[in-house]
């Protein structure tokens, strides 16, 4: 089971920088036809300063993560883990041209008894911050650590 003393363990910040053309990517994988999303014009009627990302765009920003392991950085066993939920706080438009960085902490974990036994629930937080220095956007994700098989009392 994980590490409680992990509470607070922060992972290295890194940068990613929006590109039209991948918000152009994501918002035909999510299958949006909304043209804010792929013309600058149309966004800037809407009164963006460029093309904004679609929402859960985010998740395109974990390929410029760290390598980091939550396995060894956590202790946590991967064939043990869910996905618990994700919510996302947009604080600020996110649009093409901006370079936001990425930080990411541990900032919960408590521990559950469920019907087939015990689990940790590992909440982690990133905050986004452009090159203005705003905080654009804060993503809270839970991951759920099954106990180990047998563990069920």
């Amino acid at each position: 089971m994980a590490d409680f003393g992990k509470i607070g363990f922060e992972w290295p910040p890194y940068t990613i920088e929006v590109e039209r053309g991948k918000i152009a990517e994501f918002a035909a994988a999510i299958k949006t036809s909304d043209p804010v999303y792929t013309d600058r014009d149309a966004a800037r009627a809407e009164g963006y300063a460029d093309v904004p990302v679609p929402p859960t765009f985010s998740a395109v920003g974990q390929h410029w993560a760290p390598k980091a392991s939550v396995e060894d950085d956590l202790g946590v066993d991967l064939k043990r883990v869910l996905a618990g939920g994700t919510d996302w706080e947009y604080l600020g438009d996110i649009v093409a041209g901006d370079v936001l960085t990425v930080r990411g902490r541990v900032v919960d974990m408590v521990e559950k008894q469920g019907s087939r036994g015990p689990m940790t629930l590992i909440i982690r937080e990133n905050t986004f911050v452009n090159q203005r220095g705003e905080t654009v956007l804060r993503l809270r994700g839970t991951m759920i650590e099954l106990g180990p098989a047998g563990s069920a009392s």
